[in-house]
């Protein structure tokens, strides 16, 4: 082996699994992370020597090519990022390791596109130095060309330049355009989570077809069911995911077993609720952007002048800090609930295509319920250890953290409201 630094860095052995990678790049990117290393010139520098140590050890080409070269055989990526930021986005809330499980989740990546198209410019530079333009100047009259006004006047002859009507009809066009670019969007979005579902299906009905066979071959199935979970769960928003795959498994499987003791009337139990379940989590997600997005206000101070704003930051001085952490936790968590809403409709969809596939028979529809249910309660009941912070991975620490500095913002203020109020008069009110 040529070099062993980058297993260093993660505090590996050059025979480490992928398991141990993972799990020795999470417990280094904890403790060298830069919010937990304020002032230390070298946090940045070691957090970015262990994404780096993690981004070729973590590929299987990438590594083999590194134990043979050493570091001078890998492609550096000296001062950027070693993971592109669009694709740390999008797989922020499904790694590589949910692809069969969840599909390609780019929820909150079509989110910010239709965005950008719905607040694309409303026209070019060209068009937008026609609203400074006087109509009656749109020809310059010192122009050599013309030697009298009648000549000029003659020229114009077609008649005087509406700039009203004008603009009114580039705006229309302009929105045309806008939205058959929207349309388009939509359309392509619409074909690719149909792909996504028939993808997760696939998978799904594979998985669960696999189960079938003897008792002690189902309990070995679950057991490697169990050991994916504990690799999942050290992904980005790992304990999350599964506990969404858990709850929709279990409840689907319930559902198909309703559904084969009653029939259609099982619909008039489990519809209302599910309906209503959906109705409250879409209710819970709004909430979630609204209080994220007065928070970020909060913090950023963007409705502000510029200077006013840095005026007030630097009053406010560690309230600031924390102002932004809270911010953070409560924007990760609000995306969050826009994915998990979007994951849940994705796994329903593609459970009862599995489950009400009428090309099977009952009795393999049935062994498919039967192994939902087992993979949804192990899924379920994945939690990670309070005392293994390595299994709470950057993001998941982000949002802990802001919970807790919220909590504690809100007792602070209600303690000093109390404290700034007359003793007696409080005591009266609270007593009444």
């Amino acid at each position: 082996m040529a070099d062993t630094y980058y297993y260093d860095v993660l505090g590996i052995s050059p025979h480490a699994s992928d398991f141990e990678i993972k799990k020795g790049y999470r417990r280094q990117a904890l403790l060298n992370h830069p919010d937990k290393n304020i002032g230390n010139g070298d946090a940045n520098k070691k957090f970015q020597e262990i994404a780096e140590a993690y981004r070729v050890l973590s590929d299987p080409q990438l590594r083999a090519h590194y134990d043979r070269m050493g570091r001078d055989g890998i492609e550096r990526q000296d001062g950027h990022s070693a993971t592109d930021a669009s694709e740390m986005f999008e797989k922020m809330f499904s790694g590589e390791s949910f692809q069969d499980w969840v599909g390609d989740n780019t929820i909150l990546q079509d989110i910010l596109t239709l965005s950008d198209l719905h607040n694309a410019n409303n026209g070019s530079d060209m068009d937008s130095r026609f609203t400074t333009v006087v109509p009656t100047h749109l020809i310059d009259e010192g122009d050599s060309y013309f030697d009298t006004r009648s000549q000029l006047d003659e020229a114009v002859s077609y008649g005087q330049f509406d700039h009203r009507k004008y603009q009114q009809q580039r705006k229309f066009e302009r929105n045309e355009i806008k939205r058959a670019k929207i349309t388009k969007f939509q359309e392509e979005s619409r074909l690719k989570r149909r792909r996504r579902v028939e993808y997760v299906t696939e998978k799904l009905a594979s998985k669960l077809d696999a189960f079938a066979g003897d008792r002690h071959h189902r309990r070995r199935y679950l057991v490697d069911i169990e050991r994916e979970a504990e690799l999942l769960k050290l992904e980005s928003f790992g304990v999350y995911i599964l506990n969404t795959i858990g709850e929709v498994y279990t409840q689907k499987a319930t559902e198909h077993g309703w559904y084969n003791t009653m029939g259609f009337l099982s619909t008039a139990w489990y519809y209302p609720r599910d309906k209503f379940a959906s109705a409250k989590d879409t209710a819970r997600t709004v909430w979630g952007l609204l209080d994220a997005q007065q928070a970020v206000k909060e913090a950023k101070l963007d409705e502000m002048d510029a200077t006013e704003a840095e005026r007030i930051k630097k009053e406010r001085g560690a309230e600031q800090d924390l102002l932004e952490k809270i911010a953070a936790g409560k924007l990760l968590m609000s995306c969050w609930g826009l994915v998990k809403k979007d994951l849940t409709s994705v796994l329903k969809e593609a459970c009862d295509r599995v489950l009400y596939d009428e090309g099977f028979s009952e009795k393999v529809l049935e062994t498919r319920a039967k192994a939902l249910m087992a993979i949804g309660e192990i899924f379920a009941n994945v939690h990670r250890d309070p005392n293994d912070q390595v299994t709470e991975g950057l993001f998941e620490k982000i949002i802990s953290d802001s919970y807790e500095l919220s909590k504690q913002r809100t007792t602070k203020k209600r303690n000093s409201k109390l404290d700034s109020k007359d003793r007696p008069e409080a005591t009266d009110g609270m007593a009444f």
